[in-house]
């Protein structure tokens, strides 16, 4: 690709990506935690309009939501059941699993929520940890403040703070196009 076809300006999705992932950093390093799941939040949630950033927020809550319930409870029965260390055993009922947790986001009409919610059940599922409930409610609550930085940097900085230069239209070198 010549590089004249790049874009050479930062637009104001770059900048305000940028700005929402580093408060995202500033509140876990003043909170003393981890900034990993805020940031992601924010990164995933910022779109084009604040209408779609909201949206992307929406449904990042949501399957936030779902897959931490799912997440919880099966590690809770597997636990109960004593097969939460038979490594491929919970590998291969999680992966079963995901097959309700998309239905059920197909079901409530959301969706764009379902890479979100499997997701959040591979992280806690995979790797329960030691208190798998307590790590749900923390990456509930870091996505949280992600989508909420994402969601506030969204709407409070513009969409375009000066309007993009009008520049002729530029020849790609292609194959011709055939005649109607």
């Amino acid at each position: 690709m010549p590089m004249d076809l790049h874009r050479r300006h930062i637009g104001m999705r770059i900048i305000k990506t940028v700005i929402a992932v580093f408060l995202c950093g500033l509140l876990a390093f003043i909170r003393n935690t981890s900034a990993l799941f805020s940031m992601f939040a924010a990164l995933f949630c910022i779109q084009k309009s604040t209408g779609q950033t909201i949206e992307s927020s929406v449904n990042r809550m949501l399957g936030t939501l779902v897959g931490g319930v799912v997440g919880v409870l099966t590690v809770y029965a597997m636990d109960v059941l004593n097969i939460l260390h038979i490594d491929l055993l919970r590998y291969f009922l999680m992966a079963l699993l995901l097959i309700p947790v998309i239905e059920l986001c197909l079901v409530i009409k959301k969706p764009d929520c379902a890479g979100m919610a499997c997701m959040v059940v591979m992280c806690l599922v995979v790797d329960p940890g030691d208190k798998p409930a307590i790590y749900s409610i923390e990456r509930l609550f870091e996505t949280l403040v992600g989508v909420a930085l994402a969601c506030g940097i969204d709407i409070l900085l513009p969409h375009h703070p000066h309007p993009p230069k009008e520049e002729a239209p530029r020849e790609e070198a292609g194959p011709p196009e055939e005649a109607p």
